[in-house]
Order: C-alpha cells, then structure tokens, then sequence
C-alpha cells in the first residue's frame, strides 16, 4: 500500500536544556510537521510512504525535503514554491510547567499556494491512501479549497482516506474547525480522534475532556467513536487515551472502534517517562495505519499502534525513529498494567 501524507513541513527551534525562550542564547533545529511525521515513520516501518507540500526552493527547503527523503520518504510530488518555510519554537517545560509552542508560520510558502499549483491526478497516480490532519485546513482558505480538491479526487479514484484531528488552538477557534471540518471529514474512512479534538473540531464531547482521568473515562471515546462514524459515515476510528500528572510522567492507552461490527478494542496501558511530549499521536497515527496495512487482527493493532506513540516520548526531535521490530517487541511485551475491566 502506497501512502500519501499532505500538509506542512516546519523547522523546529528549540531552546536547549529545557531553558525558556526567553533565556535561550541559541537553538536546536530540526524539521517536522503532523503530516511529515507520519510519511517517515511510515516509511521507516518498512511501508511505501509519499509526501506532498509545498516548500521553498532555497537552502531551509532544501534540507527540509532531505529531512524526509534521507528516511525513504518519496518527495517527489513536493512543489517547490514561495518564499518561506514555516517555523515554530518549541519551549520543553519540567514536572508542572507544560511545554510551549510559539508558531512563526503565516505567509508561509504552502498557506499562500494557490488551489491550481496542485495536479491532482498526477498527485494521486499510485496512491492507495491519503492522509491528511486538522492543521492543513487550518492554515487557510487556500489550503482548505486544495484539500477539497485532493479529497474528491480521492473519492472518485476509490483511494482510502484517513485523516487526524489533530485541533490546533493557536491557529483557529472552535465553531471555525467545526465549519470546514463537516464539509470535509465525510471523504474520510478512518479518523484518529485524541484527547479534546472532537470536541473542539466537531462539536462531539462525551466525558470530562480531562487530560488527569482519561483512562478512567475510556468508555466515553467508545461514545464518540460511534457517534463520529455515523455523523460522517467513516469506518474506523482511533484515539490516545492519556492520564496526565506531569509534563514527564503519564500513562497511556488507545481505542480502536470499527464501525461495521460496532465493536472496539482497548490497548494495554503503558506507564511512561517522558523524554519528549511531542507526535505522539503522529507516530500513533502511522503505527495504525502500518499495523492495518499488515492485515493485523484489531487487539494486536491497537497494542502496535500505542506501543509506536509511547516509543515516540523516548525520542528526540519530531521524528519516530523506530523500526516495525522494535515497536512490535514492545508491544508484545506491554506493561506491567493492563486496564481493569
């Protein structure tokens, strides 16, 4: 199964040490994005994995597609195109102070492409699935009529879709995500659906919304699950499910519902020690949709797919650097809790 993941790529400045932005003298820089992530874990699980942006052609955007390609990552449909590449400082809180972001990402190069820039059927030659998160659309009008584009241009091939919440607050309200997001999460058959984007992105809220007892409350993302599927018609959805005491201590967990049985399947909870809270839920995303291409059975799905997200809070930078063997081991093993039911 060839996949293609469609959204922007970033730098990612980071002050060293968990310094705040404000005492930092120089920063760490690395590249990601939602879509970007989940196009290398991909492929470093083994799977055919393509990327679609638009990034400047200059030296940033130059080792923004190296990034990515130097991992398997197909970037031949990448356009080369405007000025600038999107940027964001990312802040490392300790114990109760959270992590921060700080986004320098307007007028960047894929925010100001024009619909036309895109070929859709040259795109889509090859693809089986297209991925895409909640933070394309939210870059603007420009990418909002594109996606539309690339997400009719899928229904009418027979191409998969799959598509991540993903709600980002910083770039867009509530009732704005809940406009753009009805008009487009009918073309998707498998959505992921973590923590408070349903809630913020399709005005579906079941349970607290707490970070602090989520576990406690995993039957309310059964809820939404279903409730999402037959709002929208998708087949399949998955989610973390997270008890947060700290910025480095958590344990974690997943649902998988499928729609056609009306049935789910909880993961086992791992305890973590967090190195680095960021794309976990991206290497999640790439672990389920790895672990459905593979033909995996539901339970041994959703135990592959959380054991890739907990690997990811051991890892620096945006990237899942982990093999398919590696993240299978871990997920045979599990943890030393499983959920009380």
């Amino acid at each position: 199964m060839r996949t293609l993941c469609f959204g922007e790529m970033l730098l990612r400045l980071s002050p060293a040490d968990h310094l705040r932005i404000e005492q930092a003298s120089a920063f760490d820089a690395r590249y990601g994005g939602a879509e970007a992530n989940v196009a290398l874990s991909l492929a470093l699980q083994g799977d055919d994995a393509a990327y679609l942006s638009v990034i400047p052609a200059n030296r940033i955007g130059d080792c923004a597609v190296r990034s990515l390609a130097m991992w398997g990552v197909d970037t031949s449909r990448v356009i080369r195109s405007g000025d600038r590449l999107g940027v964001y400082f990312m802040e490392f809180g300790a114990s109760e102070r959270p992590n921060a972001v700080v986004y320098d990402r307007k007028y960047s190069a894929i925010s100001l492409a024009t619909p036309d820039q895109y070929d859709w059927d040259a795109i889509l030659d090859g693809i089986d699935l297209f991925y895409f998160s909640g933070v394309t659309p939210a870059l603007g009008e420009n990418c909002v009529e594109a996606l539309l584009d690339g997400l009719k241009a899928c229904r009418a091939r027979g191409i998969t879709v799959a598509c991540d919440l993903n709600y980002r607050g910083k770039l867009w309200a509530p009732a704005h995500a809940q406009a753009v997001m009805r008009e487009l999460l009918p073309f998707a058959d498998i959505v992921f659906a973590h923590d408070e984007d349903a809630s913020a992105t399709l005005g579906i809220t079941n349970g607290s919304g707490s970070l602090e007892h989520g576990i406690e409350e995993r039957d309310a993302y059964v809820k939404t699950a279903r409730e999402i599927c037959a709002a929208y018609g998708c087949k399949t959805v998955a989610s973390v499910i997270r008890n947060i005491q700290n910025v480095n201590r958590s344990q974690w967990m997943a649902i998988l519902y499928d729609a056609a049985r009306d049935e789910h399947w909880f993961s086992l909870v791992h305890d973590v020690h967090v190195l680095e809270g960021v794309a976990a839920g991206d290497a999640f995303g790439a672990g389920l949709l790895h672990a459905l291409a593979a033909d995996m059975a539901p339970q041994e799905a959703v135990d592959y797919a959380i054991a890739a997200s907990v690997l990811k809070l051991t890892i620096r930078g945006d990237s899942n650097l982990v093999t398919a063997d590696e993240i299978a081991a871990v997920a045979g093993r599990g943890s030393g809790t499983r959920v009380a039911r």
